[in-house]
Order: C-alpha cells, then sequence, then structure tokens
C-alpha cells in the first residue's frame, strides 16, 4: 500500500454552512518595547546584541541599542535579556480540519483563542498557509481575526483542492459521506478546472492546491491516480492569471513531472519513492524555480524517511528553495512536530537557512516581502522572542517565550517555565 497524508475531516467540513459573526475592532494595542535582547534582523544580518524592538500600531518603529530606544508613555515593557528576537514565523502547511475549528464564525472568543495558541502561536506562526479545508469556515475564522476580536495568525487559505479525474483519495471516500464526497473538485476537463479555480478563487482563496497523484482502492489495492497534464496546466494557468502561486501535492517523482509541466510554484510535501529523485530532478525543480515545503516530520516514522531526508538534502545542496510547513492540524500532535526543526537539520540545513524557510522565503514567494520576515522599522509587528540563541542551537527555534501578532502580544510562556 502506498501511505498517503490524510485530511478527511477537511472535506466532511465542507458540508457545513456557516455565517460570519460580525465583531468590532479593539483598536490599536498599546505600544511595547522587547528591550535586551539579541536580534536577527534577517537570515545572514549580524546580530544585534542588547537591542531593543519597539511597537507601535501594529508595526515597528524602531530597532537598535537599548540604551537608544526609550520607552513612550503608557508603554508595555519586557526585558528580554538572554533571549533572541527574530521576525513571525510562517508555516506554509497547515490545516484547520480538526474539530476545534468547526463553526468558527459563531464559537466563542476564548476557545478559538486558545486553540490557536495551542496549534499555532505558541510555537512562534504569526502567518500560515493552509493548503486544504471548508474555505467558508476558514475564513469565517480568519476574518474573525482580522477584525481584531480573535486574537491569532494572519491567515492564507487554499480552499478545497483540485483532485484527478475518478481520484479521490480512498482514505476520503471510505470516511466522507457520499453526498459530500459528491461536491468535490474533480475536474474531467481543462475547462472544468478553469471554473474550480475561479470559483475557489471567488470563495476567497489565496493560493490554489493540485492534488496531482492520490491513491484509490481498487479490489483491495491501493491504485495511483494522476491528475491529467492538461487539466493540471489549465489549472495552474488560471490559478496564475488570476494572480495566485499554486502548490501541489505530487505524491511520486511522476507527480513532480507533472508539476513541472504544469508550471506550478511549490510542492507541497517531499515524495514518498525516494529511489526515483535523481540529480535530474532536482535541477529541474531549480529551473523551474519551484520551491519546497519538506513536511520530513510526516514521513519520519516510514520506511521512506531516510529517502526523504536525502531528498531534501539534495535540494538544499543545489539551491533550492525551502518553505517551512509542518502538516499540522492533519498531525494533531503538535509538540511533535518541534522535532522538524531538528530533523531538517539533521538533512544539512543550516540555522541561518532554517531561519529563511521561517521568515523571508515564505514572505518572498507570498507576496509579502516589503512589509513581513525582518525584524525592520516600518515593517509588520510580528515577533517571535526565543529562549537561547537559534543559530548556534536549532532547538531554540521551538523554545518560544513570546509571539507578537501586529504589536499585540497574542502567546506569553507561563511565569514558571522561564
Amino acid at each position: 500500500m502506498f501511505p498517503l497524508p490524510r485530511f478527511a475531516s477537511a472535506l466532511a467540513l465542507f458540508a457545513s454552512v456557516l455565517s460570519c459573526a460580525s465583531a468590532a475592532p479593539t483598536g490599536s494595542p498599546e505600544p511595547l518595547l522587547l528591550t535586551g535582547a539579541r536580534i536577527v534582523a534577517a537570515p545572514g544580518v549580524e546580530p544585534l546584541v542588547g537591542g531593543a524592538v519597539l511597537l507601535k500600531d501594529g508595526r515597528i518603529a524602531a530597532v537598535g541599542p537599548r540604551d537608544r530606544i526609550a520607552a513612550p508613555a503608557g508603554a508595555r515593557v519586557i526585558d528580554c535579556s538572554g533571549d533572541t528576537i527574530v521576525a513571525g514565523f510562517w508555516n506554509c502547511h497547515v490545516h484547520f480540519t480538526e474539530p476545534q475549528w468547526t463553526g468558527a464564525a459563531s464559537r466563542p472568543q476564548a476557545e478559538l483563542q486558545r486553540s490557536l495558541q495551542a496549534m499555532l502561536t505558541r510555537y512562534g506562526f504569526t502567518s500560515v498557509l493552509d493548503l486544504g479545508s471548508d474555505i467558508s469556515n476558514t475564513t469565517a475564522l480568519r476574518r474573525r481575526i482580522d477584525s481584531g476580536e480573535v486574537p491569532g495568525p494572519r491567515i492564507l487559505t487554499a480552499g478545497l483542492p483540485l483532485y484527478p479525474t475518478n481520484g479521490v483519495p480512498f482514505y476520503v471516500t471510505e470516511t466522507v459521506p457520499a453526498d459530500v464526497v459528491a461536491l468535490l473538485p474533480t475536474p474531467k476537463t481543462p475547462e472544468e478546472a478553469v471554473r474550480a479555480v475561479q470559483a475557489n478563487v471567488a470563495a476567497g482563496a489565496d493560493v490554489v492546491k493540485l492534488f496531482l497523484v492520490t491513491g484509490v482502492r481498487r479490489n483491495g489495492d491501493i491504485a495511483l491516480v494522476s491528475m491529467a497534464p492538461e487539466i493540471a496546466k489549465a489549472a495552474a494557468a488560471e490559478a496564475h492569471r488570476l494572480g495566485k502561486i499554486v502548490f501541489v501535492h505530487p505524491s511520486t517523482v511522476e507527480g513532480v513531472r507533472l508539476a513541472l509541466a504544469a508550471g506550478v510554484d511549490v510542492l507541497g510535501h517531499t515524495v514518498e519513492d525516494p529511489e526515483n529523485w535523481t540529480e535530474r530532478t532536482v535541477a529541474d525543480l531549480r529551473k523551474a524555480h519551484i520551491a519546497l515545503v519538506p513536511t520530513v516530520t510526516l514521513f519520519s516514522r516510514t520506511k521512506a524517511f531516510p529517502g526523504v531526508v536525502r531528498e531534501v538534502k539534495s535540494f538544499v545542496q543545489a539551491g533550492g528553495e525551502i518553505l517551512f510547513g509542518t502538516d499540522v492540524g492533519f498531525l494533531t500532535d503538535y509538540q511533535d512536530l518541534t522535532r522538524e526543526y531538528r530533523l531538517l537539520a539533521d538533512g544539512g540545513i543550516t540555522p541561518r537557512q532554517l531561519l529563511e524557510s521561517l521568515t523571508t522565503a515564505p514572505a518572498r514567494r507570498l507576496g509579502a516581502a516589503e512589509h513581513s520576515g525582518r525584524v525592520v522599522a516600518g515593517a509588520d509587528g510580528d515577533l517571535v522572542v526565543l529562549k537561547g540563541d537559534p543559530m548556534a542551537d536549532v532547538a531554540a527555534f521551538s523554545r518560544v517565550r513570546f509571539t507578537v501578532r501586529e504589536g499585540r502580544v497574542v502567546f506569553s510562556e507561563a511565569p514558571e517555565a522561564r
């Protein structure tokens, strides 16, 4: 049996019809001064030791030595001596598909805040990319965050992915009601693919996701089904026409070939047949400027894992662009996903490259480089305060003391844990 990731709960949520709760913005946050920290303004930039960051009106107002930045009247001041401040993290592969997200338009604010902390903000994620969920529910959650009612990360979403013709995966068809499965986009022609992309974007999708190879059950076995090249190409072309980038679930090297032919932008996973991953595969991906979200923890308990690590290592050594992502939401042991840092480091990714995959690379790829990914005056007030130095020990990437989103502390470590 060919193992494939599951997120059937995402599709079950598709059946729900939700209305968005209205909420008034909570206003500008009080000024916030983080002082005494080691500040890594961007990957490759020499750290500023004993620095300070002042945040006002949701943005970074000043960065510099602590003795040159004074706290304005009414500011909250946090001593960050011994800590490291970096830009807020991006997670480029999440799913808002677990039960705690159902009915996001009307769930209690405190409940949603706790769930967002447990899954995302306690780990430093201030921007996330949802790669498959009920778009009406996810956009309802996004509206409540954007209004200021619910503290949480910036959310971008792919809505519902497109699947191959007759290729809805077995883990969906066997767990989701048939009437819901019948609604899933499985375009049979390029024209149908174009309409599916248009509908998803009209519903609020920020990116488009394609499943290029899936597994279906036939006569008790799992058979692989591929999206027709002309359908994948039409979907990608329409996404690009609408100004959206395209993420894909490749599953296999054949899926990578389809991705290359379709002209997509990002592989949402490594592949599970590493024996077919070659130097030519890497060279073709680099030539096409396709980025990779490794999600190595997803494969860490499979027999493919050593080969998956080799895939990532070869891609990085060739200069490929890595975007950090964990598949959290499908994978539900949130703490376990902090292993991603160590596993990537074991695969040859340096601390600087890890920081880039968490900050500047996704910001650049997703069109947010002017305001996200760096600790500089004028940028978004999205920061992570880490205990220790992640440039010396990658485990520090998971030791989050504070997460700041638009100038507000959205996660604070319990005092006794410091």
